[in-house]
């Protein structure tokens, strides 16, 4: 530490009014105190001296010590330098106030210093060493301790406030190289307010910037660039750029080789003001624009490129797409896709994606043949470049059928479609999925997609990473889904599984949005429905409904359930226990029970392969299933051959026979192979074909639906044991349990049943009844209850029963009496 000074403070007497000057001088003085220390404790302490010099060679002593390491400061802070320090900002002695800010600044650069430097008075202490009377290094620490606080919203304020921003735009001219480095560092970061950008202006702030942009340091001109790209966002700004001639300034900076390391943040800034409508007239009618036009065609790459920028910023408003258009850029940038450079390439295809948002430009670009140049760079070597040409393509091809026919024909798709299969660039495979989803919107170009085999490229993209291939491939598909060539094809590919895979794993909420959309497209028929109940497609949608609007996606996700139940009535009955009338059991329906928390819906693939156990048997429509062994023959003629004739409801000897054969022989029945076959099939129900046959011969002819519905109830009470006063008989548990045993399966076809209570008949009688054309419904109830309802015309009302099928077949009970009731309960 240094070497200190200090002239003694004690008190002198008082002056006597007749004292003689001379005697005065000849009175011996204090003299001088030399000392040494190594303790900051001790030069803290000094910080409350009243005399300046001591004062500012503490701070000196502090600052030399503070630039030892964050160890230092951190001591320094501690022992609250900082607060010390502060009031000495304002001193009246210039030397001070220099080595305070020095130590002030150089404390700042600790985090928790920052707060008690944010206060009011200290940004004002601040402010006021700016003013021009102060010393170089007092300004550049002050700016620089300016831009560690001026972070935040109050700060800035503050600043605005005091007065800040006209002493800064003074500072911007500042011979110093740092101080103007400081200045415009602070003002950039100011400038992200709104309120600043316009004090700034008032203050002249733009003639300041575009005075140092003449700097002989480039990076006191490449932060000017910065800042005026940061201003400029401003429309005042820009109007004081065009009033300063700003624009001819910069472009001159452009057409400058030796400035070329300027010419990005050159660009940035005539990209911006380019945006001003009135700017690029006043550009047009100068001749600025059409000087850059020709800039463009012959400067360097570096030169291009960043040219290319510039119109490409100017091309967000429409209106300056049309001065562009009327000043014939379209051919200028056209011109620059044959270039050899890969980056000048890219940023061309990027500036016609941006133009292009202008029916005028796409229809000039479009018979200039920007199709066929763009093609021409598909197969680029360069990311970059394929990523810009299907970006172009993308925005081309949007809402234009022309467009979308270039494409189609010459096999350019063909290329297209090549190129989604092989490309790694997420940005290339989303833009390649917008196009194809452009083209689908036109149905004359559709079936040409479709033919190109187009599903399983975009069923890749489905398993893709990045979310945005996801949505995009999602939104192809579901273009495309409604067509029946593409439905059978995405049933060849994984495309549904891994849409379902979305929905279960993927967190984007929009990645979800878009595959529960597309899944509710895509199921269309039965075959779609299965395939994705496969993949449990059932489970995670009705969880998704289930957690409502937390998901974001509950309503397509109800939508997709909803259809997803239309065509797989086995899911809609186990999900909500009731078919309507309308609903019409088909062959390969079948019923597991109903659904508990947290279950799953189970394929009948898996049922059929699940080992016997003593769980509710499931109950399967299957007149089309597997042919029996003739092995297998003797065990299923205990369960079929029946046949009951309405009026008397008595069983024929065949029946008689048929079961007596079964207590004799079912020791001797073989266990049936397993399916090989793919998919598996339950056994083939012959019992319910004969039922089918009997009921269309017997039952549909008679005259109305009331004599239908009743000669039905007889006839499939007869099948399943007759009319049963005790339903809680378990009579039928055994037989159930006999038939699983023959038939080495939990999975029983309905007609096998002979003895069945309120489950098993109302399931054969909807199954009959939607054969006959007898409309009816099925509904769940608890505890092995299910019923049948239909409608009836009476006295010109609709009227709506349950028909008993149990006690007194054929009766009917109206829905909501009392017997009604009691059917329903145990």
């Amino acid at each position: 530490l240094q070497h200190y000074f200090i002239q003694s403070n004690l008190r002198m007497p008082p002056k006597k009014k007749d004292e003689d000057p001379k005697k005065k001088e000849e009175e011996p003085k204090l003299s001088e105190v030399s000392f040494k220390s190594k303790d900051p404790v001790t030069l803290y302490h000094l910080l409350f001296s009243k005399e300046d010099h001591v004062l500012w060679r503490a701070c000196d002593a502090l600052y030399t010590y503070s630039l030892g390491g964050e160890a230092n400061k951190q001591e320094l802070y501690e022992m609250g330098t900082v607060k010390a320090t502060i009031p000495h900002l304002s001193s009246l002695d210039a030397a001070t106030r220099r080595s305070s800010v020095m130590l002030i600044n150089s404390l700042a650069q600790l985090e928790e210093t920052k707060a008690e430097i944010r206060e009011q008075e200290v940004v004002t202490a601040l402010i006021n060493l700016l003013k021009p009377e102060e010393g170089v290094m007092t300004h550049e620490h002050a700016t620089k301790c300016m831009l560690t606080i001026a972070d935040q919203y109050t700060t800035k304020s503050l600043i605005l406030e005091s007065g800040g921003i006209d002493l800064l735009v003074q500072l911007i001219t500042d011979p110093d190289p740092l101080v103007q480095q400081h200045t415009l560092e602070t003002i950039e970061m100011l400038a992200v307010d709104c309120e600043c950008r316009i004090a700034l202006n008032e203050a002249g702030g733009v003639a300041a910037l575009l005075e140092t942009l003449k700097s002989e340091y480039p990076a006191i001109q490449l932060l000017v660039l910065k800042v005026m790209y940061s201003v400029c966002q401003e429309e005042c700004i820009r109007n004081s750029m065009k009033e300063a001639n700003g624009l001819e300034v910069l472009l001159n900076i452009l057409t400058d080789e030796e400035l070329s390391d300027l010419h990005e943040g050159t660009v940035e800034v005539i990209g911006i003001n380019m945006l001003d409508t009135q700017q690029l007239e006043g550009m047009k009618d100068s001749g600025t624009l059409l000087s850059l036009s020709t800039y463009i065609t012959s400067a360097s790459p570096e030169g291009q490129l960043n040219a290319l920028r510039a119109v490409g910023t100017a091309c967000q408003k429409d209106e300056n797409c049309k001065i562009l258009h009327e000043n014939g850029v379209e051919t200028t940038v056209m011109s620059v896709l044959a270039s050899d450079n890969s980056s000048v390439l890219a940023q061309a295809c990027k500036t016609v994606s941006a133009m292009v948002s202008n029916p005028l430009v796409k229809e000039t670009f479009t018979k200039a043949g920007i199709v066929q140049a763009l093609m021409k760079l598909i197969e680029h070597e360069d990311p970059l470049v394929l990523e810009a040409c299907t970006l172009s393509l993308a925005n081309l091809s949007l809402n234009s059928q022309v467009v979308c026919l270039d494409i189609v024909q010459d096999e350019h798709i063909s290329l297209l479609i090549q190129v989604l299969e092989q490309s790694s660039s997420p940005r290339a495979l989303v833009y390649l999925s917008h196009i194809i989803f452009n083209i689908v919107k036109f149905e004359a170009l559709r079936d040409q997609l479709v033919a190109l085999n187009i599903v399983p490229s975009l069923a890749a993209c489905l398993t893709n990473t990045d979310a945005d291939v996801c949505i995009a491939a999602c939104k192809a598909l579901a273009a495309l889904a409604p067509d029946a060539a593409v439905r059978e094809e995405i049933l060849k590919t994984n495309a549904l599984g891994s849409l379902v895979s979305i929905l279960k794993e993927n967190t984007n909420k929009e990645v979800r949005r878009k595959a529960a959309w597309t899944i509710g497209i895509c199921v269309a028929n039965e075959s779609m429905a299965k395939e994705l109940n496969k993949h449990g497609a059932l489970r995670v949608l009705m969880d998704m409904c289930n957690n409502g609007d937390a998901q974001g996606v509950s309503n397509l996700a109800v939508v997709a359930l909803e259809k997803l139940l239309v065509y797989d009535l086995a899911a809609k009955y186990w999900h909500l226990g009731h078919l309507d009338q309308t609903d019409v059991i088909k062959d390969g329906f079948y019923d597991t029970g109903s659904h508990r928390p947290g279950d799953d819906f189970k394929s009948i693939k898996y049922l059929l392969d699940r080992k016997v156990d003593n769980k509710r048997a499931v109950l399967i429509v299957s007149t089309l299933g597997s042919e029996p062994e003739s092995s297998d023959m003797k065990s299923e003629a205990s369960t079929t051959g029946s046949t009951t004739n309405v009026k008397t409801g008595r069983g024929t000897a065949k029946g008689k026979k048929a079961a007596g054969k079964v207590e004799e022989k079912k020791e001797e029945v073989p266990e049936p192979e397993p399916v090989k076959e793919e998919p598996v099939k339950p056994r083939v129900d012959t019992a319910l074909k004969e039922y089918i046959e009997e009921v269309t011969l017997q039952v549909q002819p008679y005259p109305n639906q009331s004599s239908q519905v009743k000669a039905l109830a007889v006839y499939v009470s007869n099948q399943m044991g007759g009319p049963q006063a005790d339903s809680g008989s378990l009579s039928h548990e055994l037989h159930i349990a006999q038939l699983k045993a023959d038939l080495k399966s939990n999975v029983i076809p309905i007609g096998f049943i002979k003895r069945g209570i309120f489950y098993h008949r109302a399931l054969l009688f909807k199954t009959l009844a939607d054969r006959i054309g007898v409309p009816c419904s099925l509904v769940r109830g608890e505890y092995n209850r299910a019923w049948n309802e239909i409608s009836l015309v009476k006295e010109g009302k609709t009227k709506h029963y349950i028909v008993d099928l149990m006690k007194e077949p054929g009766k009917l009970f109206e829905v909501g009496g009392h017997a009604a009731g009691a059917y329903k309960r145990l």
